[in-house]
C-alpha cells in the first residue's frame, strides 16, 4: 500500500518516509504538455519509476531510470488533469514496488517536472 504525501513537501524537498525526492518545476515548451523527468543522484543508483494515472485511475505514462540513466516522458495535459502520481523505487530483492501517491495538481499544466530521487533508506 502507497503512502499519501503532499505535493508541497516534494517542491519544498522535505524528507518522506524513506526517501528524500526534490522536485523542479520549470516551464516546457507547449502549454497542453507535461513532461516528467527522472533522476538519480550519487549512491542512489537503483531502479526507480514514476506512474503517471488518469482521473479514472488508468495508466497514461510510465517513466523509470537506474544509476545514470535519465527517464523522460511527455503527457498531454487533458490525459493527467486530476489524475495521480505514484512514485515506486525498488524494494526488497529488487522488486518494484509503489511507494508513495500524490494527486497531479493544476499548476503543473505546461511545466516540466524534474523530480530526483536523491536518497533511499
Amino acid at each position: 500500500m502507497t503512502k499519501r504525501i503532499e505535493w508541497a513537501d516534494l517542491e519544498a524537498g522535505k524528507r518522506l518516509p524513506d526517501d528524500q525526492i526534490r522536485l523542479r518545476i520549470t516551464d516546457f515548451d507547449e502549454e497542453d504538455i507535461t513532461l516528467f523527468r527522472l533522476s538519480l543522484l550519487g549512491a542512489v543508483n537503483w531502479w526507480k519509476g514514476i506512474e503517471i494515472k488518469n482521473s479514472g485511475g488508468q495508466l497514461v505514462s510510465f517513466v523509470e531510470a537506474t544509476g545514470p540513466q535519465v527517464g523522460t516522458t511527455e503527457v498531454v495535459w487533458d490525459a493527467i488533469q486530476g489524475g495521480t502520481i505514484v512514485l515506486w523505487k525498488a524494494g526488497v530483492f529488487g522488486i518494484h514496488t509503489p511507494m508513495y501517491h500524490v494527486d497531479v495538481p493544476d499548476h503543473v499544466k505546461g511545466k516540466r517536472l524534474s523530480f530526483r530521487w536523491v536518497a533511499d533508506t
